[in-house]
């Protein structure tokens, strides 16, 4: 026995399916698909079902089904009224966030009107000493050309 007789022993060993690397016969080959005959209007999707041996067969057979599909129905709306708390949750925080900024608006309006009338305030104040102070600089020149002539 050479070398090259251990690859030949390699290559003999089956470890899987052959072509389906990675398998390692570890499952089973999946079942073949339904098929039809021709003219035959059955769905290859769904197999049949084994006809009730009773009502009382059929019946049982067909509580986990129902049962199922319940569960689903109640996990859906769950998850359904979940997704739509969430929402809720999040509109109402944007909607917190909206009314908190204008809140802050309101409050730095108040305070630039309040400025505002104070500038206003002394604004007039000013324009009425500069017009004191022109009728009293009036008055001052009118004294002094009226002195020296005396």
């Amino acid at each position: 026995m050479g070398p090259g007789d251990a690859d030949r022993c390699r290559e003999t060993i089956s470890w899987g399916r052959p072509g389906v690397p990675g398998r390692a016969g570890l499952w089973p080959p999946p079942p073949p698909p339904a098929r039809s005959f021709p003219g035959d209007a059955k769905s290859t999707d769904v197999p049949e079902k084994a006809p009730a041996a009773g009502p009382r067969l059929g019946d049982i057979g067909r509580r986990p089904a129902r049962a199922f599909q319940r569960a689903v129905r109640h996990w859906g709306s769950r998850r359904a009224r979940a997704a739509a708390a969430a929402a809720a949750a999040r509109e109402e925080q944007s909607r917190a966030r909206v009314e908190g900024a204008l809140a802050r608006l309101r409050a730095e309006l108040l305070e630039m009107h309040f400025q505002n009338h104070q500038l206003a305030r002394n604004l007039l104040d000013l324009h009425m000493k500069v017009q004191q102070l022109k009728r009293e600089y009036e008055l001052e020149i009118a004294s002094e050309s009226q002195s020296p002539k005396d």
